[in-house]
């Protein structure tokens, strides 16, 4: 409950604020302008991030790629090591730091639909391969574990080759031949366009890897050179990559250095961007905050002013009994409540614009009850650090001088 004391001074500054509604008004509008102008920017920022930490989780941003090295003398080489079996993805796939683990198998074959012949790269993988690459069809269905189990003949089209094989006719359910075999369309993958170095990453045809290693007389598990998975979350990614290493460093008894195995991610791409937005945000937030200053200078202003025209009521006060600390409490009041004033409509016009300009821009306005009770905070500081110099000098005015002014 508000103490009686702090009540009857904060009526009063109110009583004394409106007397000119007029110059309250302009005189709040600094800070005004400096909340609204904060709560948008941080808004939109956080919604930004948002959507780039979206963005960056559908490119990789929890995907751990897996690959078999051989070392060499000076270092690792390229050439194909040990490959990747059952036992160990198994084991890996049982961490619960992974959410998704996909075997990758690769190659490139002739494909034949009707009179259409074309060399088309071949990725052979299971069910997890969509969630990883956050890849959904447009069409059909997608690999199941039981075509994996069973080697099913299924594929899934990557857009291009949709198109290049079938043009606007429905694929599924039609047969294509690759390497000469016969293999049913089942499912159409959204397209993804192309990649910064202009590679299009929808010219490929996904089968079961089981279906791709018989295809290329490769019938186990041996086969399996490249495993992507994804971290149940960003922040267990470090510990999914220490307890992968560890399960293979146990199962291939290795010791020291001698890995034949390589682990990479994305998180450090994916630190730097959210840093940059990071950084950012601080700078267009500080921008912002230089409204919210001259705000704070205008209200030091018409303090001192009122201060002057309220000369011979300050000298009665003190005649009366009124200590220093009174009249330096009632200015601060003064002060503190035009300045939150100021901040509570500038928190509902920043929020309100927000939504606007987040229906324009076409991403969402993040409003956090963090930012709003920032908003709070700074803007009762700035009207109290710049009602203390008004203020005290109201309160060591010589009274007998103060009543003969007016």
């Amino acid at each position: 409950m508000i103490p009686k004391y702090i009540l009857s001074n904060l009526v009063e500054a109110r009583i004394n604020l409106f007397r000119n509604k007029t110059r309250t008004l302009l005189t709040s509008l600094g800070i005004i302008i400096g909340i609204t102008s904060v709560i948008i920017l941080i808004a939109i920022t956080n919604g930004a991030k948002s959507v780039i930490e979206t963005q960056l989780t559908s490119l990789g941003a929890k995907t751990i790629m897996l690959k078999p090295f051989v070392r060499t003398g000076s270092g690792f080489s390229t050439a194909r090591g040990q490959d990747f079996n059952e036992k160990e993805l198994n084991l890996i796939k049982s961490l619960d730091s992974v959410s998704y683990l996909a075997p990758i198998v690769k190659d490139s074959k002739t494909v034949n639909y009707r009179s259409v012949s074309q060399i088309v790269a071949l990725v052979g993988s299971n069910s997890d391969f969509a969630d990883i690459n956050d890849w959904r069809n447009t069409s059909g269905s997608f690999i199941t574990p039981e075509d994996v189990q069973d080697g099913s003949k299924v594929c899934v089209l990557g857009a291009t080759n949709s198109k290049r094989f079938f043009g606007a006719e429905n694929p599924i359910g039609k047969r294509i031949r690759i390497n000469g075999i016969p293999h049913e369309v089942i499912g159409v993958l959204e397209p993804k366009g192309l990649t910064p170095g202009g590679r299009d990453q929808d010219d490929f045809i996904l089968l079961p890897y089981s279906s791709l290693n018989r295809l290329l007389f490769r019938p186990d598990m041996s086969s399996i050179v490249t495993v992507l998975m994804a971290a149940k979350s960003s922040d267990e990614l470090e510990y999914a990559k220490f307890s992968i290493k560890k399960i293979l460093r146990e199962t291939r008894n290795i010791n020291g250095n001698n890995d034949n195995f390589s682990i990479s991610s994305y998180e450090n791409v994916t630190k730097k961007i959210l840093n940059t937005t990071k950084i950012l945000r601080i700078l267009l937030t500080s921008i912002a905050s230089i409204s919210l200053i001259v705000g704070g200078i205008g209200i030091m202003n018409i303090m001192l002013v009122s201060v002057t025209e309220r000369t011979k009521e300050i000298g009665i006060r003190i005649t009366i009994g009124a200590k220093s600390r009174d009249i330096v409490f009632q200015f601060l009041c003064e002060s503190a409540l035009l300045s939150l004033t100021g901040g509570i409509v500038g928190v509902i016009l920043g929020f309100i614009i927000s939504q606007i300009a987040s229906t324009i821009i076409g991403w969402p306005a993040v409003v956090s009850a963090t930012s709003v009770l920032i908003a709070f905070f700074f803007s009762g500081g700035i009207g109290i650090f710049f009602g203390i110099y008004p203020a005290f000098k109201a309160s060591k005015l010589d009274p007998i001088k103060a009543i003969r002014n007016e």
